[in-house]
């Protein structure tokens, strides 16, 4: 019961945290991916398997609370979850330049899929917002506040990661 309690209310803080952010920071200089980076960590902590259930999860939460294309951040956070759960045993997820770096890289293969996906099932032409191309780096920025903030979480839940 207490690991379905910590993984519902880790969900719902997050969901709402980025829901939040949106609305006051998105399409700015200072939106950040609160979510992604929290999937990038469930990945590099718990595995593929994690990961790739926590960014499904979070992903169709986001979707659903978005007016854009239904299901797109559920496969996108799903790869990323995966894909950090891959890289787990050749990075080290309690460095802070690990971290930087990782959401870094993610979150431009994010984007790049993000805007290819949208483009290709889009109906009309939207215009590019500049501003999503600080996405990246502020993500790298927060990085290590989130995974810290999420290393927190899981000490006061008890809950011990994975072992690489």
């Amino acid at each position: 019961m207490k690991k379905a309690l910590y993984f519902f209310f880790t969900v719902w803080i997050l969901v709402w945290g980025q829901v939040v952010s949106d609305h006051f920071l998105g399409g700015t200089l200072f939106a950040v991916q609160w979510v992604l980076i929290a999937v990038l960590h469930f990945g590099l902590t718990r595995g593929p398997w994690s990961g790739e259930c926590m960014g499904f999860t979070w992903g169709i939460l986001i979707d659903a609370s978005s007016l854009g294309l239904l299901g797109i951040h559920a496969i996108l956070y799903s790869l990323a979850g995966y894909a950090a759960g891959m890289f787990r045993r050749q990075l080290d997820a309690s460095k802070m330049w690990t971290q930087a770096i990782f959401s870094w890289m993610v979150s431009m293969i994010y984007f790049a899929l993000y805007l290819v996906v949208e483009r290709f099932f889009s109906v009309n032409e939207g215009t590019f917002q500049w501003a999503f191309l600080t996405v990246p780096v502020m993500n790298a920025v927060f990085a290590p506040l989130v995974f810290g903030a999420l290393d927190f979480w899981m000490e006061v839940w008890d809950m011990t990661p994975v072992e690489h």
